[in-house]
């Protein structure tokens, strides 16, 4: 059953951070001024474009009304939702909604922090890093258990990486995991 995973040590400190914020406010942005033309399609002075005197009304207000509906498609399918992760003596918990998992420390050989960097210039063929903690798991099955969590590395074909949204989460996972188990840092 979802959520039966997450069971850290409340005294532990808790990591979080929520993706796709941005785009969530976008779409009420959205939400909000097309929602607004369509209630009040008069407010303002007219239009001297032939497109919108040829225009009417209703026709206007149905345009932007639509316009406003899929701002609000937009904000519901990107709900931020928050990713939390508390690093204890067993192993790294993730939890986001109602997914959870526990990446226990048996289950790695090592971990390192990925910090960004932009691509190199001049380089057609150069692609920005993203930031990420990159895993070297102990068996070949630890992408497959952690799938929600962990994408393979295309390059390194052992490493598995959890992508974060900017090295300050990158850090501070490493630190709180060099403080449980020093010796899986690389």
């Amino acid at each position: 059953m979802p959520g039966q995973t997450w069971s850290p040590d409340p005294e532990k400190p808790v990591i979080e951070y929520r993706p796709g914020r941005w785009v969530f406010i976008g779409g009420l942005a959205m939400f909000v001024v097309f929602g607004l033309i369509a209630v009040f399609p008069d407010v303002g002075q007219p239009s001297a474009s032939s497109r919108a005197k040829n225009m009417s009304p209703a026709a206007a207000s149905f345009l932007f009304g639509a316009l406003a509906l899929s701002g609000l498609l937009v904000m519901m399918g990107f709900v931020p939702r928050v990713h939390r992760f508390v690093v204890d003596q067993r192993g790294l918990w993730w939890r986001a909604g109602r997914g959870s998992d526990l990446i226990a420390w048996e289950e790695l050989r090592a971990v390192r922090g990925r910090e960004p960097r932009p691509p190199v210039k001049g380089d057609p063929h150069s692609k920005p890093v993203l930031p990420a903690l990159v895993f070297t798991p102990a068996d070949g099955r630890f992408a497959t258990r952690h799938s929600a969590l962990v994408k393979p590395v295309p390059d390194a074909n052992p490493e598995v990486e959890l992508r974060l949204p900017n090295a300050a989460t990158v850090r501070q996972l490493a630190q709180e995991i060099a403080k449980v188990r020093p010796e899986l840092l690389q």
